[in-house]
This record gives structure tokens, C-alpha cells and sequence, in this order.
């Protein structure tokens, strides 16, 4: 009897740990990708974001890129969007509630290949 209560137990929670399964009453927010990254320093960095989410009460729900309000679903369990954007520094990506009480965050880093470089050294002269 033990074990069939333990295969029972791992059966569960190897569903629940997989990735993307979520129950009708889990909530989930994802967020890709997690990081940019540009080639140098101070470049400006192109991504296609992709963000999905479910909650287990229908309201009212709005996304923001750091302060900026990017799209709004009204009396809703989940939703979906995705944008190309541009960032040049870190971004954090937010779900909030109707009254702007904050659910999820995720921060977007922004990262490089090269650090910047501004030395005059470094250039080169053709006379």
C-alpha cells in the first residue's frame, strides 16, 4: 500500500513540476525572453516579447512595460500578448489588477557582448 501511495505522490508532482502544466485554479505568468543582448555596450537591443498568464478569479488585468501600460483584459482568467520592442536598459514587465495592485513582475536584463568602449586610442588613422 506504501508504495502505491508513493508512486501515486510522484506521479502528481511530476505534472505539477512540468513546465507550462497549470491546473484550472494555478495561476502562472511567463515571460520570454528573459535577458537581451546586444553585441556592444549601449546598443540599442530588439527582442519579440511573449507573455502569457491565467489567474484563478475572473477581473480586470493590464500588463505594463516599467510604467507604460501595454494591454488591459476585462474580466478574464488569461491572456496572451507579444510585441517586438526595443530597450536599452533592463525592463521589468508587470501584471497588475484592476486597481493596479501588482500580481507578477519579471525583469527583462539587458546585457551586452562588448563593454562600450570610448578611448580615442583606440581609433585608427589613415595618414
Amino acid at each position: 500500500m506504501k508504495k502505491l501511495q508513493h508512486a501515486a505522490l510522484l506521479f502528481t508532482l511530476t505534472f505539477i513540476a512540468a513546465p507550462g502544466f497549470t491546473h484550472a485554479n494555478s495561476t502562472a505568468f511567463i515571460v520570454s525572453p528573459k535577458q537581451c543582448t546586444t553585441l556592444k555596450q549601449g546598443d540599442v537591443c530588439h527582442i519579440d516579447l511573449a507573455v502569457s498568464w491565467n489567474m484563478p478569479t475572473h477581473a480586470e488585468y493590464c500588463l505594463y512595460a516599467d510604467q507604460q501600460q501595454l494591454s488591459c483584459w476585462s474580466h478574464a482568467t488569461a491572456g496572451q500578448w507579444q510585441q517586438a520592442l526595443t530597450l536599452k536598459d533592463d525592463m521589468v514587465i508587470s501584471l497588475k489588477s484592476g486597481n493596479q495592485h501588482p500580481l507578477y513582475s519579471h525583469t527583462i536584463r539587458y546585457a551586452w557582448m562588448h563593454k562600450k568602449n570610448n578611448s580615442n586610442a583606440m581609433r585608427w588613422r589613415l595618414f
